[in-house]
């Protein structure tokens, strides 16, 4: 086996010697609270609940394991323990290191590697922003620069680069790099991270059958991916793709959810890549089919991913239009709000390749497929207005409430690119504009995170909020 490639190795490094954040291979979701809280945490007991109060009783692991018991922990002299329990329990839920980053750290619960660093440093990065301390984001900072000397020894030999914890360590990095961005930065980086990725998940090759904990990871960096080549308008790598569609064969634990989905993606990124020589009529009626396969797909959708559509009579309880969606849960709305998104991005594709073609065809006012301006002009903008309204409908499902009222939960992170698109394109409504540009403003002060409002102008990874 060949050794990694230096682009790999050489996008690992730390951009300066505070340890600032640095080019790391990418993915990634995610950030903090209106207020500052305390930094005292605990699991709420029920009245039987055993509590321990002295912290000498207890681990780390200890605590993740009570979690189920619901039994108090007091964490207010550790902030260490303190950020992984709010990271594994709190900041990844509704995202796709949930599925994979706790098995990362309770495996070897006891080691100083790659691995643990960096989910100490991300969790330490989240945790700082929660209760606004940039004493202990520099703490992450230094941890992360240690993770990154770290992965790159693991990265120069072949033998441990295809390890497991070696990919996690290298996701989790990219979530590190997605948690402290401040917005305004060259986002070069970006790309790098995807196309750091892609070459690991090759030199790895497609996950084992029944090694569950690769298959979400390699799901979750091939997505990471394609959506980067569709936001940059790049073709698929022609390679990646067969790499792709070979592991969706090879391993059962792929799911067939996700073949699906997966092929839709590459279609659209294919659209979006031809689209920047010519936009023609071909391409238009290629978009309107993919748009159309993606809701007969939404249509046939299993049941756990089911919600209520609800109508009350009038706006006054803050909702756009009276409406309001319940899911059975944030990760169910933020599948949902992913599937919109991708709808997004063909019927705004739609609606500026029509102006572009019509402008082109002028003298032709009846060409071979019949399309016409007008028509195309009234789909893109009823689907627009029907994403848009279920979009804003979703987003109660991301607030949570205390003593302190309601509040984004941290998975409202995943509203940022769809309340950004809203909120910039010409396709939606003033009012809808409006409330998209309130609820970014919530996000960035209930999170800390006030480079929300500075994204949509960044060619960044959807994944990486």
């Amino acid at each position: 086996m060949s050794a990694p490639s230096s682009v790999i190795v050489s996008r690992l490094d730390a951009r300066n010697a505070n340890g600032k954040a640095s080019s790391v291979l990418a993915t990634g979701i995610q950030g903090p609270r209106r207020c500052a809280r305390s930094s005292t945490a605990s699991v709420d007991a029920g009245p039987q609940s055993p509590v321990k109060t002295n912290a000498a009783d207890w681990s780390l692991t200890d605590l993740l394991r009570s979690l189920e018991l619901r039994a108090q922990y007091h964490l207010h002299h550790h902030v260490r323990d303190a950020s992984m329990a709010y990271f594994l329990t709190s900041y990844t839920y509704a995202t796709p290191f949930a599925d994979y980053v706790p098995a990362l750290f309770l495996s070897d619960p006891g080691a100083g590697d790659a691995c643990r660093t960096a989910i100490s440093a991300t969790a330490l990065a989240a945790y700082s922003r929660h209760i606004r301390s940039a004493r202990h984001l520099e703490d992450a900072r230094r941890q992360y620069a240690k993770a990154l000397i770290q992965v790159n020894q693991l990265l120069a030999r072949p033998e441990t680069a295809v390890l497991d914890r070696t990919l996690g360590t290298v996701l989790v990095l990219g979530f590190f790099e997605a948690i402290v961005f401040e917005g305004g930065e060259s986002p070069t980086s970006w790309t790098a991270h995807t196309l750091g990725s892609m070459q690991l998940l090759r030199l790895r090759g497609p996950p084992e059958a029944g090694n569950r904990l690769a298959s979400h990871m390699y799901t979750h960096a091939s997505n990471n991916i394609k959506t980067s080549c569709i936001q940059r308008s790049v073709p698929i790598p022609e390679d990646f793709m067969a790499f792709d569609a070979q592991a969706a064969i090879t391993c059962p634990d792929v799911s067939t959810a996700w073949v699906k989905l997966s092929s839709l993606i590459n279609k659209i990124a294919s659209i979006k890549a031809r689209a920047r020589n010519e936009a023609d009529v071909v391409l238009i009626q290629e978009a309107l089919e993919l748009d159309e396969g993606i809701k007969a797909l939404s249509e046939s959708a299993p049941d756990w991913m089911q919600y209520q559509d609800k109508h009350r009579s009038s706006p006054s309880s803050g909702t756009y239009r009276g409406v309001l969606h319940e899911y059975p849960n944030a990760r169910v709305a933020k599948i949902w709000n992913a599937i919109r998104l991708v709808r997004l991005f063909l019927i705004i594709f739609i609606y500026s390749a029509t102006g572009e073609h019509c402008e082109a065809e002028k003298s032709r006012p009846d060409d071979e497929h019949q399309v016409t301006r007008s028509r195309l002009g009234v789909y893109t903008r009823q689907n627009m207005d029907a994403l848009t309204t279920e979009i804003l409908a979703s987003v109660p499902a991301f607030m949570e409430k205390d003593e302190a009222g309601t509040r984004f939960a941290p998975s409202g992170r995943s509203l940022v690119w769809p309340l950004g698109i809203i909120e910039e394109t010409v396709l939606s409504r003033k009012c809808a504009k409006e409330y998209a540009t309130k609820y970014l403003h919530e996000l960035a002060s209930d999170l800390n995170m006030p480079q929300v409002l500075h994204l949509s102008k960044q060619d960044i990874s959807i994944n990486a909020w």
